[in-house]
């Protein structure tokens, strides 16, 4: 099956990212963060989740992990 269509963005810097998750929405309908698609992209593609729009985090700096700072 293909996906629903949507919208795509792909914000280069947390400031867009934030903003456009705002404006679209984030959760339900709305909007969708893809940050690595091993779950989401299935989900579009049988069609179990029709979200208006996919922001993807991938290339936001300092979005790429997580760490434990010591303390």
């Amino acid at each position: 099956m293909k996906p629903p269509p949507f919208t795509y963005h792909a914000p280069r810097d947390l400031g867009t990212a934030l903003r456009t998750l705002g404006e679209v929405g984030a959760g339900g309908a709305g909007g969708k963060v893809l940050a690595g698609g091993q779950s989401l992209i299935p989900m579009l593609n049988m069609r179990l989740v029709a979200p208006a729009h996919l922001v993807d985090i991938n290339r936001v700096a300092g979005l790429g992990g997580i760490g434990r700072e010591p303390g």
